[in-house]
């Protein structure tokens, strides 16, 4: 799958269709926006990690989290050679091998069923991607470890996480005290990690932060149900995306990204 950076997600677009078959987002249209802007937002940064010569090898690569698979089919179409996804949901698997594995002399795309935390026997990559997934894992403290030690020497890791100190969260979190809502765990991990939190989590010594980002400054859904339908809503979607990009405002994105790279 050759991806392709859009911001109109409407579902007439074969990209698209292809998106909401394999993840199923149904009525889910905020979900389907956010998603694409991550995808978008990581096409972006990959292109410009290569053009700048951070990236320096393409042997392995690492998708963890893999689900249904389309990063790690990114990651094969950006040249890396032999692309591991992993993930904990069998089905997420079955529709990532059924989809993007692949084997010729020229290139790999394997999946297997493994957990972040269950991947210390690895071999160190020489790019690793986790995005989204370390706040829904059992134990992160192993899951970060894990991510820390699998970045080989000279490679690059793309991490993101929710940022607490963002707009959409504030905005969820106001209204999940206020309104007394009955406790929910997934939500209040997903706070755990602000953007100060996320930065001294993976940058140490022998590892450089080369570039931060973000993505979804404003949208949360009820916004995104109201102007999705609308034909202004392409245009208002890429300035969220774009304003998200600005430094200081990425600080203020509900999705920050963290690029760290292995001295060599």
């Amino acid at each position: 799958m050759h991806y392709e950076i859009d911001f109109a997600c409407r579902d007439t677009s074969p990209q698209q269709e292809l998106l909401n078959q394999l993840y199923a987002y149904g009525d889910d249209v905020g979900t389907k926006v956010l998603h694409r802007c991550r995808l978008n937002l990581f096409t972006l940064i990959m292109r410009d990690l290569i053009r700048r010569g951070t990236i320096t090898r393409f042997e392995r690569a690492i998708d963890i989290g893999c689900n249904a698979g389309v990063y790690s089919s990114m990651l094969a179409d950006f040249g890396f050679r032999n692309v591991l996804g992993v993930d904990v949901v069998p089905e997420m698997i079955e529709t990532a091998r059924r989809h993007f594995a692949s084997s010729t002399p020229e290139r790999t795309v394997e999946f297997r069923l493994e957990s972040a935390e269950s991947l210390d026997h690895r071999e160190p990559f020489d790019f690793l991607l986790c995005t989204e997934v370390i706040e829904h894992t059992d134990d992160p403290a192993r899951a970060i470890e894990n991510i820390r030690r699998l970045i080989g020497p000279g490679g690059v890791a793309v991490i993101s996480m929710p940022n607490r100190i963002s707009f959409p969260y504030l905005k969820a979190w106001l209204a999940y005290k206020l309104k007394r809502r009955p406790r929910d765990e997934d939500f209040e991990r997903h706070l755990e990690y602000p953007f100060t939190r996320a930065v001294k989590l993976f940058v140490e010594e022998g590892r450089t932060l080369v570039h931060t980002d973000g993505t979804n400054l404003l949208w949360d859904d009820p916004a995104i149900r109201a102007l999705y339908p609308t034909s202004w809503f392409p245009t208002l979607n890429r300035w969220n995306f774009e304003l998200a990009r600005v430094w200081p405002l990425k600080y203020l994105a509900q999705f920050f990204y963290v690029v760290v790279k292995r001295d060599g």
